[in-house]
């Protein structure tokens, strides 16, 4: 390649890295982690199941703001990795999807809009049936959501509660108890 050829590639490159720096922070995708606890476990010979509901709220609303949930890990009580989702697993897997939502009952909730409250539950994920994990590994997950955002990422908030519910030939039924779980951000 001769020096004509090669400037128009170097003067793109330059201009690449000028503007990168001089791009505004807001203007810039942020990242952060957030931890939960969990359960998903069937028990009482598989007359209940206690699940975990986990939501997603982008508090974004000044200046409006999507934030996209970019992973998705969950560990059983050994700490071992029962699955990991998102664009930024390795291999890249698919969000599970929110099955109680209509009309198709398969919602995504990878993107979350400004002022949006999304949920995903263990029981999306695993059915009311136990995690692919040792026996009794489900009794106590941790799920960690990364996710990054041109908005505040202090104004995404990740929440957990616990739910044990009804099982009644294999279908969820009646509600019997919800408690709250602290989540915690990382980064």
């Amino acid at each position: 390649m001769n020096r004509s050829q090669f400037a128009p590639c170097l003067s793109l490159a330059v201009a690449l890295v000028v503007l990168g720096a001089v791009m505004p922070a807001e203007a810039r995708d942020r990242a952060g982690t957030v931890i939960c606890g969990g359960v998903h476990a069937p028990r009482a010979n598989f007359t209940e199941i206690i699940d975990t509901a986990y939501g997603f709220r982008n508090a974004n609303l000044e200046r409006p703001e999507d934030v996209r949930i970019t992973r998705l890990t969950i560990r059983n009580f050994f700490g071992d990795v029962v699955d990991d989702f998102g664009e930024a697993a390795v291999p890249p897997r698919d969000l599970p999807t929110n099955r109680d939502i209509p009309p198709q009952f398969n919602f995504n909730v990878t993107t979350v809009p400004a002022g949006a409250s999304y949920y995903l539950t263990t029981s999306h994920i695993y059915g009311n049936t136990f995690m692919p994990s040792a026996p009794g590994a489900g009794n106590n997950i941790s799920v960690v959501v990364e996710f990054s955002t041109v908005g505040d990422p202090d104004l995404f908030f990740v929440s957990g509660s616990l739910r044990t519910r009804e099982l009644i030939g294999g279908v969820q039924g009646q509600e019997h108890a919800r408690a709250t779980i602290t989540c915690q951000r990382l980064k």
